[in-house]
């Protein structure tokens, strides 16, 4: 694997941790209702999905080579994503955008 591959699978890695985070505090809106063990199993259906699209992609950009420090990019990713909700996106209110 050359350097160009494994900075585009580096980069690849970081933008998958944000989305990854932004999905999972959607999931945990759209699940905060439920009743714990449906809580539970939806998370881990949820959590094994991810991971499974996460290799797939990896194995589309690099024929499958994998390295640790792909999974600290997710991790860095997934707490800038954590930082950047709360600093910016928490504080738009859709209602008030949509407004008549």
């Amino acid at each position: 694997m050359n350097n160009i591959i494994q900075l585009i699978s580096i980069f690849i890695s970081f933008f998958y941790g944000i989305i990854f985070y932004l999905l999972t505090n959607l999931l945990f809106y759209l699940i905060e209702k439920n009743k714990r063990i449906v809580k539970h199993l939806i998370t881990f259906i949820y959590v094994i999905d991810m991971a499974i699209i996460y290799m797939i992609i990896l194995y589309n950009i690099n024929k499958g080579y994998f390295h640790i420090y792909f999974i600290f990019m997710v991790f860095l990713g997934f707490i800038i994503g954590s930082f950047l909700y709360r600093k910016y996106l928490s504080k738009i209110h859709v209602k008030q955008l949509f407004k008549h």
